[in-house]
């Protein structure tokens, strides 16, 4: 009797389920795994500029300051000085190259210095702003996940969980504007000017 060499029915379903489970329990570690990468770079860039932005201060006397029209040259006073009209000590580049967004590629990313009543902030979290002046770090298409654990990083409010925004109530790290896909401008306290 020949008899044929193969795989039945239920050992084909068998082996199916159990890769579907595989999948499922991976696939979420791996989203984790990326949003986590590219908040630890986004971190890197902030401790970068803040760096540049002290030195400069220390050099200039003055925070760098951004020209809003020309996004491309967002951060130039921090990289080289102008012929034209030198900034008086600048010593620079305070940083070696631009700063890219690693949330959404070609986004914005870049060094403010504003008194704007949206850039305010309640660093100690007991509801009143503490600062109005400041050089913060702004940057783009950051979504609620990511700019949660931002904020966990810089203000350790991972914690806070006594409603969907209460992280974003106080501290260094706040949520400014919507996006059309609901994604969020995230600005980062530097300094107080």
């Amino acid at each position: 009797m020949n008899r044929q060499q193969g795989f039945t029915l239920m050992e084909m379903i068998g082996v199916m389920a159990v890769i579907a489970i595989l999948v499922s329990v991976a696939t979420p570690m791996i989203f984790d795994a990326i949003r986590n990468a590219k908040v630890t770079a986004f971190v890197e860039d902030v401790n970068m500029v803040k760096g540049a932005v002290a030195q400069y201060y220390e050099d200039t006397g003055n925070f760098p300051t951004h020209i809003p029209t020309d996004r491309r040259d967002r951060n130039k006073q921090l990289m080289k000085d102008n012929p034209s009209s030198p900034i008086l000590g600048w010593n620079g580049p305070y940083m070696e190259k631009d700063l890219q967004n690693p949330f959404q590629e070609g986004a914005y990313s870049g060094v403010l210095v504003s008194s704007n009543a949206n850039f305010q902030f309640d660093l100690d979290g007991d509801g009143t702003m503490d600062t109005s002046n400041v050089a913060v770090l702004r940057i783009d298409r950051v979504t609620d996940e990511e700019a949660k654990a931002i904020s966990d990083i810089f203000d350790n409010d991972g914690s806070i969980d006594s409603g969907s925004d209460a992280w974003n109530a106080g501290g260094r790290v706040k949520r400014f504007g919507v996006n059309s896909d609901h994604a969020h401008s995230l600005l980062i306290y530097i300094s107080k000017v």
